[in-house]
């Protein structure tokens, strides 16, 4: 018999509002769930009800002898909490968290490769190639794809009635006397890159992957100083507001003190409790000719834990693939309008919402203008660039460095080698 650990949460306990599961006899499926860094805030708010109600109660109306105990862990803490629970056998059965994370984990032998039986494999042919893509390594999958985040805009419609459609139009708003929120962090600055026409000289240096060749150098340095000149240029406007992150752009805008800011998807159901009907939802400005920006995208996933008996393994298979059913995946898309579908087989309904129509061309432009974004990221390496990529950026934006400066600096990122 294994893990004498008590019952840290259930579902209720973490996302207060609904009915707690009955508590019986039969078997308890672990589940923890990593929060994103920079979005431990949003806890406070309950956000993710809406994500997860639909499928406990389904779940548990097909296992009433199963419950489930969910439980938190901030992301940084996770590979330390699996070394010391799996250390005493007490691993989780299931972890909810991004893709970048579960490459990491299947590396370094915290999880288990998603198991290849008929069942899960069936789920598995219905989600999308290019999700799958991002957390296969080989012959295996390192997790199952559950839903996409993106990055969007969200504006106060009575201060700001129209949204920015160009980047233009954004600056211009600013010179008008809008007040614009933008922060240093992936989510609230990566978009502007696509605009500018940078986001494929900026992908190779996330991933490691840079090629030298003739003229890349000159064409990635021009290419770079000019995305990092108009961060420059819209910085130094007056009505623009430099957030330390989406925390602080979402009270900004919520409060009223802000009028426009990038918005993460998942942030969407605590800015309409907060905003109600003055919070407007778009797609990101474009840049100029046209150029789409490159909005922030993030795939959830299911990994599965290392000390999971075979019956244990068998309901957590049971929960990941009621999770990608077409019918429950449809109707998380449409009570959360924070998401979007993994599933081919669920056409997003953007004729029924606005913001889902905005979901759903953010995620195309993300994925439109950077094959790379579809391979598998190394979480070592994406966390030793991004905080330094950050630190230019800022740098840039409030006159330390010049954009020809940090273009060079940026660059050099690109020398830097993972152990």
């Amino acid at each position: 018999m294994r893990r004498s650990f008590p019952l840290l949460a259930l579902f209720c306990a973490i996302l207060q509002g609904c009915a707690p599961l009955p508590l019986i006899n039969g078997e308890t499926l672990y589940v923890m769930v990593t929060t994103q860094p920079r979005m431990d805030w949003l806890k406070r708010s309950e956000p993710h009800s809406r994500l997860w109600d639909p499928l406990l109660k389904e779940y548990q109306r097909l296992h009433p002898n199963v419950r489930v105990s969910i439980y938190t862990v901030r992301e940084e803490d996770i590979r330390f909490q699996l070394r010391q629970r799996s250390a005493r056998g007490l691993g989780p059965d299931l972890i909810l968290t991004r893709a970048a994370m579960a490459n990491t984990l299947l590396r370094e032998g915290l999880i288990t490769p998603v198991p290849k039986t008929p069942g899960m494999q069936r789920s598995i042919d219905e989600i999308w190639p290019d999700d799958l893509g991002r957390v296969r390594k080989g012959t295996e999958l390192a997790a199952v794809p559950v839903s996409d985040v993106v990055t969007l805009a969200c504006r106060n419609r009575t201060s700001l009635p129209t949204p920015p459609r160009t980047t233009d139009e954004l600056m211009a708003a600013a010179a008008s006397g809008h007040i614009i929120g933008l922060s240093m962090d992936a989510f609230g600055i990566w978009w502007t890159a696509g605009t500018q026409g940078a986001v494929n000289e900026l992908f190779p240096i996330l991933l490691g992957e840079v090629v030298h060749s003739p003229g890349s150098e000159a064409r990635a340095q021009k290419t770079i100083a000019g995305w990092l000149a108009w961060l420059r240029q819209l910085a130094v406007l007056s009505r623009v507001d430099l957030a330390s992150g989406p925390e602080e752009l979402s009270l900004g805008l919520s409060s009223g003190r802000l009028d426009w800011i990038p918005c993460y998807s998942i942030t969407l159901g605590t800015l309409r409790e907060a905003m109600g009907d003055r919070l407007g939802v778009s797609t990101l400005p474009t840049g100029p000719g046209g150029r789409p920006p490159s909005p922030f995208k993030s795939l959830d996933v299911w990994a599965f834990g290392l000390d999971s008996s075979a019956s244990q393994q068998q309901r957590a298979v049971d929960l990941v693939k009621l999770s990608v059913d077409p019918f429950l995946q449809r109707r998380i898309v449409l009570e959360s309008q924070e998401v979007l579908s993994v599933n081919r087989l669920v056409p997003t309904p953007v004729a029924s919402s606005g913001v889902l129509a905005a979901l759903a061309e953010a995620v195309k432009q993300a994925e439109s203008d950077a094959p790379s974004f579809r391979k598998p990221f190394d979480l070592r390496h994406l966390n030793i660039v991004v905080p330094r990529l950050e630190g230019v950026v800022q740098q840039v934006m409030v006159g330390v460095l010049t954009p020809e400066e940090g273009a060079r600096q940026i660059r050099s990122l690109a020398e830097i080698r993972t152990p």
